[in-house]
């Protein structure tokens, strides 16, 4: 069997159109507002000597909508960024913002006091400082025989 170069040449090029349909269609499914996103916001945290500082990109959410539980280690950010009605009247073309729920938790890599726990937010960022406490100490448990 003796393979053409022009044989190559045309199959590289149906193969070069093929992968562009494919990659056009699947482009056109990612810009449509059915298709389902995880928000999963950016995290920053701190250390000082007396505390961390969780800051947390949540643009676009309202504060009320925004749940924060801590427990010794464990720092835990759930809420939603709701969908604005759309106007009735518009085509849109093309849409690229996520909506939806978000849940997010991290190890903290000291132990809080929840008591010294405060959160703020403005300009999309979620300020949440936490204040350390002393490590919590191991106990012996009995085992009990009946």
């Amino acid at each position: 069997m003796v393979v053409r170069p022009q044989s190559i040449k045309g199959e590289l090029e149906r193969m070069r159109k093929e992968m562009e349909r494919i990659w056009n269609r699947f482009s056109q499914e990612f810009s449509t507002s059915t298709f389902e996103h995880d928000l999963n916001p950016s995290l920053d945290l701190a250390e000082t000597e007396e505390r961390l500082v969780a800051e947390i990109e949540l643009p676009g959410i309202n504060p009320k909508d925004i749940d924060i539980s801590v427990t010794s280690d464990i720092l835990s950010v759930t809420g939603e960024k709701k969908q604005r009605a759309k106007e009735t009247g518009k085509n849109y073309h093309l849409v690229e913002r996520v909506y939806g729920k978000f849940s997010r938790s991290m190890r903290l890599p000291t132990t809080v006091d929840p008591d010294q726990v405060e959160a703020s937010y403005k300009d999309g960022i979620l300020l949440i400082i936490l204040g350390k406490t002393e490590t919590i100490k191991s106990k012996k448990i009995e085992v009990k025989t009946t």
